[in-house]
């Protein structure tokens, strides 16, 4: 009896728009397998967009990992674009697991014999370009809205405001129309321009740190992840701050499409194809705009005191908390080197306790690190373990090197059936032969553009510098100068030869750790580091 694993996609568009769901899906793909006489040992949910590749999404990895393990026989799905709605990831799927020897079966096709089944492409792309209408309908009707005038409710409103709600044509669900102030936070939008603008009576304009400081004591609600996505729920931080101060939104006016989606390769789009809606206002506009030449002045600023160089730089982080720690350069210092790592979370009070991490001086931090990778890199195994790195990287790798080759594969068959498809258009006159012909070569011609874009994609994805050959050879290399006596590289040199081999650092109280891709254990390393 053959092993089957069904799998059952839903999105909340597909829910709403054609009744689908999860347990519906299951339930005609598990008598699709009693016809058959498969055993089900498995049955895999997920709530995700068709979009995502199938092996990127939270179930469908499970799924994946039991194609490459050939633990079962045969997949069942629903429908085609259950798998995929993503044409590219259908077809480079398809031919993977078939050729792994998977059987794949679909209720509303069968059994697919090929990645090039005809019906497999057509249903591909009927899925592909309903995701795509989809979106277009979407985008279409924002604009249209955002231009009438009307704030397009998307998430959640700015922290600040609520979204003000009227019912379409007087009935059924409320539409977002505009934004009205929640006056108890907009109290607290002025009041973190005016300190970080005007200061406080005759005092001096107050710091981001100690504006966070004088929230966090004055206990006021920190903006939940409904405004912010991704913040520690709670604490007031100098990123909470700057988002604040950089809205326009509290200034009264609002833009629709600052954003540019991740098919338009993301990114913000300028500002004169953006609409601009006028909302109510929190701040004067002239506040607003002496913030904003604040902020870039001591963007400015801190990019002049950019240039000390600091070894470690995104590679540190602070044993304590857990978060990022920076370059920090005390300019008064009487110190030769007066270069320090902080935690990012210094002057910030949390709610239940407070990060006890002090300053280190970066030089004793940096030159720990360094000895102890020199040493590591005299080891007469360094090559073993550089080359042992080297196989781990690549097994992790290999799904995506299998996806390339396979839509290598596609893009040639593409070409050979457009190459058909040329001579059979030449050989036939004016007529409905013609045009059927035609809608072919237009298909042809989308499933190749499509097929290129993910060829560069992973091609981009697997040249990243990460433990390649020419790599490996300058580290070796490298090596063999320390060998004969060459100890003083600059540090530029250093720093690529921490990054080859992946360094990370932890740091807490007086000792450090540290990782490397090239040790399976982190190194610990105590040390008698001057702190304050």
């Amino acid at each position: 009896m053959k092993k089957a694993v069904l799998y059952a996609r839903v999105s909340t568009d597909d829910q709403a728009d054609k009744g689908y769901s999860l347990p519906s899906q299951l339930e005609l793909c598990r008598k699709y397998a009693e016809r058959l006489g498969y055993e089900i040992i498995a049955e895999v949910r997920d709530d995700h967009s068709g979009a995502t590749p199938i092996a990127e999404r939270p179930r469908g990895k499970q799924l994946a990992s039991m194609v490459r393990a050939r633990t079962i026989d045969a997949v069942i799905v629903y429908q085609v674009d259950r798998l995929s709605r993503d044409i590219v990831d259908l077809l480079a799927t398809v031919r993977l697991w078939l050729r792994a020897g998977i059987e794949i079966h679909t209720c509303d096709i069968g059994k697919i014999e090929s990645e090039l089944d005809i019906v497999l492409v057509i249903k591909g792309w009927q899925g592909s370009d309903e995701r795509k209408r989809i979106i277009e309908r979407t985008s279409r009707g924002r604009r249209s809205k955002a231009t009438g005038g009307l704030v397009v409710g998307q998430g959640f409103a700015p922290y600040g405001y609520e979204f003000e709600r009227a019912p379409v044509n007087g009935n059924g669900r409320p539409i977002v129309v505009g934004l009205v102030i929640v006056e108890e936070e907009g109290r607290i939008v002025r009041l973190i321009f005016q300190w970080y603008v005007l200061g406080e009576e005759k005092r001096k304009p107050v710091a981001t740190l100690e504006i966070c400081r004088r929230l966090q004591e004055m206990r006021v609600p920190v903006p939940s992840k409904r405004h912010f996505w991704g913040e520690r729920k709670g604490v007031w931080s100098p990123t909470i701050l700057y988002k604040v101060l950089k809205n326009e939104t509290y200034a009264g006016v609002w833009r629709w499409g600052k954003n540019i989606g991740a098919g338009g390769r993301g990114g913000q789009r300028p500002v004169a194809d953006q609409v601009a809606i006028n909302v109510p206002a929190i701040v004067d506009r002239q506040l607003w705009e002496a913030a904003q030449m604040k902020l870039e002045y001591n963007r400015q600023v801190s990019k002049r005191g950019a240039h000390h160089f600091f070894l470690l730089r995104s590679m540190i982080r602070c044993g304590e908390c857990g978060r990022r720690m920076v370059g920090h350069y005390v300019h008064k210092s009487k110190m030769t080197d007066p270069r320090y790592y902080r935690c990012t979370s210094i002057g910030e009070t949390w709610r239940k306790r407070t990060c006890k991490q002090k300053m280190v001086r970066a030089g004793e931090v940096e030159a720990a690190v360094w000895d102890y990778v020199l040493r590591l890199v005299k080891g007469g195994d360094f090559e073993k373990k550089i080359r042992d790195a080297q196989s781990d990287r690549f097994a992790e790798l290999e799904p995506k090197r299998d996806e390339l080759e396979t839509v290598a594969h596609l893009i040639t068959s593409c070409d050979a059936e457009a190459a058909e498809l040329a001579r059979a258009v030449a050989r036939v006159d004016e007529g409905v032969v013609r045009r059927k012909l035609a809608e072919q070569v237009k298909e042809i011609d989308a499933r190749y553009n499509a097929l290129i874009k993910r060829r560069d994609v992973l091609q981009a994805e697997l040249n990243a510098p990460d433990l390649k050959e020419e790599h490996i050879a300058a580290a070796l290399q490298f090596r063999e100068h320390v060998l004969v006596g060459m100890e003083n590289p600059s540090p530029e040199d250093k720093r690529r030869v921490l990054e080859m081999l992946g360094v990370e650092v932890k740091v807490l109280a007086r000792t450090i750790w540290v990782s490397l891709r090239v040790e399976s254990d982190p190194k610990v390393i105590p040390l008698s580091l001057q702190t304050f």
